[in-house]
């Protein structure tokens, strides 16, 4: 039953169609904060806007924090620009269809059980730092990251590519390297000796198959003896072999 007592002082308002909705104002059990309008339905849909809640305001008031809120148990389904004109190839004006600004905080896509698709005609990212030092951009794949295209560039003043477990470079054409100055640091000649019989196993690139299960995940539920038993058979049979030539 609702709060009858709304917190502005002002009469509290319901219009109910019994079978299947109800229409009300001034709402004070509602988690969202006082209900200036709230249309809740049989399906459980609820469409509504509320009174200031004072989220984000901190120590800085504000000119208020009212709330607008849609729940529906089904599909959200929103279709729009039907009127406006298709441009020509290359044609890349900016014609909004839909716009969501945020003036102040920011947007959360989050999805709890499923899959976000972005699909367009052209897609652009940025991260513009609005107006200050900030302008970050993150992308974190558990499994897999994968990025295909024809023509694939990356640009910048810095650029690091580490990996832990391995790193491989492939082409069918040239590879062209160029630089002002080139430093390269090796350590497996210092550590393990003739790495001939290494080198020799693992020239067979590991390329993972979508679905497929890595190595690097597959290893995290590995003791530390698992880890290194293969690692001292090969090292011993490659230190038998130099001993034989050595005889």
């Amino acid at each position: 039953m609702s709060d009858l007592s709304p917190k502005d002082g002002k009469n509290y308002e319901c219009d109910s169609n019994p079978e299947r909705y109800t229409i009300s104002s001034g709402d004070m059990d509602v988690i969202h904060g006082m209900s200036n309008y709230q249309l809740m339905t049989q399906e459980a849909q609820v469409f509504g806007f509320y009174a200031d809640t004072g989220q984000g305001k901190g120590g800085q008031g504000g000119p208020g924090t009212g709330k607008h809120v849609l729940n529906t148990p089904g599909m959200s389904m929103e279709v729009v620009g039907s009127g406006l004109k298709v441009r020509d190839e290359g044609d890349i004006t900016d014609l909004p269809a839909k716009q969501i600004i945020a003036k102040k905080g920011n947007i959360h896509l989050k999805c709890e059980n499923g899959d976000i698709t972005l699909e367009a005609r052209n897609i652009n990212i940025k991260a513009t730092g609005g107006g200050n030092k900030d302008g970050q951009l993150f992308m974190e794949g558990v499994r897999l990251v994968d990025i295909k295209g024809p023509d694939v560039k990356i640009q910048g003043e810095k650029f690091t590519c580490r990996a832990t477990q391995e790193c491989d470079i492939v082409t069918n054409g040239f590879m062209k390297m160029q630089s002002a100055f080139k430093i390269d640091a090796n350590n497996s000649s210092k550590d393990f000796g003739a790495m001939t019989e290494v080198l020799a196993k693992a020239t067979t690139l590991n390329v993972p198959q979508v679905g497929e299960q890595l190595d690097a995940i597959a290893d995290k539920g590995k003791g530390f003896a698992e880890k290194v038993k293969g690692v001292t058979e090969n090292l011993e049979g490659i230190a038998e072999g130099l001993l034989g030539g050595l005889g």
